[in-house]
């Protein structure tokens, strides 16, 4: 951070008086709102700045640690002053909670300083509230309870220029810096995707033809038929060698050359090992157009995952179908796709299987989405009671739009609390008491 740019911000921020709420967006990503204007501090080492941008920048994480409760001293709160700590890259927001029982003043700081960025958050005689990182063995040690010591000044500042800071300078630094970000998550994410398709088109390959599968259960049903009515022939013998071969029950002219399988005890044990292997592929025969359902489906899904990435502004909406690590480590096996959207997890249905599991897995306050009149995904918000932000249901409704088969056109998503749709058939429903969504695409 550009310390002649740090002092403009200062200068920029001191035009408002109310600071509206601060909360952690990502790791090291702070959203402040100072009277309806969002301005992100992103305290990344070596990367830190200040910016605007007219896109919502949605979490993928639910942030609830210490620092994060603690920033809730900033809702409603009366800003009092913004400065810079001299010429160290420090930029200090004095502020009150409204809303306190006794009033009591407290600094937010924003440290810029290289690789030692922070946001602390003291009280008035400058004692550790919170910070977003706790530093113990240092010269400048960062601790919760214990007064924070000043930053000496720098013995030869360089020579600098304030920066004359308007939102538009704010909103291209956004850009300038994000566009290389952007392209390089989307390259790792689509590589990612590419080798899902890659292994999920390998496996459809693989799969056998039916007549192949039938054809198989037939020969092994032939097998069992024969050994079962030569019986009475073999109970004396003994088995050796690796085949048999025998006339056909049917077809007595006709011989049947029949493998000896492995741990075969006796040829009445062969007859029921063969009944079983009739059994097992006559059953993959009726369940492979299930398999390779599922298969193409997953593909599909993959694909409009690829062009949702492909099109996305933000760093944001490419991080969306990439959950959290302690999310990776500790799920459960679910029978739908995941993905977070401000933290909040959604489910969403490849197919009529998945759909129907995701109504199951709901519960009454979750919220349903679906594109209306057109067969498609179901999706599901799991926040139960909490209440959703306008922006979480509308960038839910795009991603389900974006997932659909049809390719263009206009799309009406509806969307309503789980407890009001009523599942009729399979996965066809009834609902009511929905609000609506527009999209095109």
């Amino acid at each position: 951070m550009n310390l002649g740019l740090l002092k403009g911000i200062s200068t920029y921020f001191s035009q408002f008086h109310k600071i509206y709420w601060c909360r952690r967006v990502d790791d090291n990503l702070l959203a402040l709102n100072l009277e309806g204007n969002i301005f992100y501090i992103d305290l990344t080492r070596s990367k830190s700045t200040i910016f605007c941008t007219t896109q919502s920048l949605l979490s993928t994480k639910h942030y609830q640690a210490p620092f994060d409760i603690k920033l809730g001293l900033c809702h409603n709160a009366y800003l009092h002053s913004s400065c810079v700590d001299g010429d160290n890259r420090i930029l200090a927001l004095h502020f009150t909670p409204q809303n306190a029982y006794k009033k009591q003043a407290y600094i937010l700081e924003l440290e810029f300083t290289g690789k030692y960025t922070n946001a602390i958050l003291l009280d008035e005689r400058r004692i550790v509230i919170e910070a977003l990182r706790h530093i113990s063995e240092s010269r400048r040690p960062v601790r919760v309870g214990k007064p924070l010591n000043p930053l000496p000044q720098p013995p030869n500042p360089k020579p600098y220029e304030v920066v004359a800071v308007h939102k538009e300078l704010l909103e291209n630094l956004y850009k300038e810096r994000t566009q290389h970000m952007l392209e390089s998550a989307k390259t790792q994410q689509l590589k990612a995707i590419e080798a899902k398709e890659a292994n999920l088109s390998r496996l459809l390959q693989e799969i056998p033809s039916i007549h192949a599968l039938t054809e198989q259960a037939q020969r092994y049903n032939l097998y069992a038929h024969t050994l079962t009515a030569h019986l009475h022939e073999l109970q004396h013998k003994a088995i050796q060698g690796d085949s048999l071969t025998l006339s056909s029950s049917d077809t007595p002219s006709l011989e049947v050359q029949i493998p000896i399988l492995e741990h075969t005890k006796s040829f009445s044990h062969l007859a029921q090992q063969y009944f079983t292997l009739g059994k097992k592929y006559a059953q993959k025969a009726q369940n492979i157009h299930l398999r390779l359902e599922n298969l193409t489906d997953s593909l599909q899904f993959l694909q409009a995952q690829k062009a949702l990435i492909a099109k996305a502004k933000s760093l944001a909406d490419v991080k969306i179908f990439s959950p959290p690590k302690t999310y990776k480590k500790h799920q459960k096996h679910q029978n739908f796709e995941i993905f977070f959207i401000d933290g909040i997890k959604i489910g969403v249905g490849k197919n009529t299987s998945q759909n129907i599991e995701l109504l199951k897995y709901a519960s009454g306050e979750d919220m349903w989405l679906h594109i209306c009149d057109i067969p498609s995904s179901h999706m599901i918000i799991f926040c139960g009671k909490t209440r959703l932000r306008d922006e979480v249901i509308h960038k839910a409704g795009e991603i389900l739009v974006g997932l659909c088969s049809v390719k263009i056109g206009n799309f009406r998503v509806d969307y309503t609390k789980r407890k009001f749709v009523k599942i009729t058939q399979g996965a066809n429903v009834v609902y009511a008491k929905y609000q609506s969504l527009e999209y095109k695409k």
